[in-house]
């Protein structure tokens, strides 16, 4: 009895194990989810890309908050020349900045 429990269990077909695809279904498979992904919101396709890492994420570094400071010093240089121009024409004497 135990022997033809155990010959069932081993003749038995296996549902845990995936069966592999061949070329033809693993295109046809691909072409299914390439078309729903179409009739989605490209919000959507976006996001999904995110998630599969498939989109290269934006790295910020200090670099770029040096720039903005570059031009907050571009800006107080011609604030400074305008107003150095003025005070010069109007004949105000203006200490210099060292």
């Amino acid at each position: 009895m135990i022997s033809l429990l155990l010959a069932g269990l081993i003749a038995a077909p296996s549902y845990n194990t995936k069966r592999s695809l061949n070329h033809r279904q693993v295109r046809a498979q691909a072409h299914q989810i390439v078309q729903y992904l179409k009739s989605q919101d490209p919000r959507v396709l976006r996001s999904v890309m995110y998630y599969m890492n498939w989109v290269p994420k934006m790295e910020y570094k200090k670099e770029k908050c040096k720039k903005t400071n570059n031009n907050k010093d571009a800006m107080r240089q011609i604030i400074d020349w305008e107003l150095d121009m003025l005070l010069d024409m109007s004949g105000i004497p203006r200490k210099k900045r060292r």
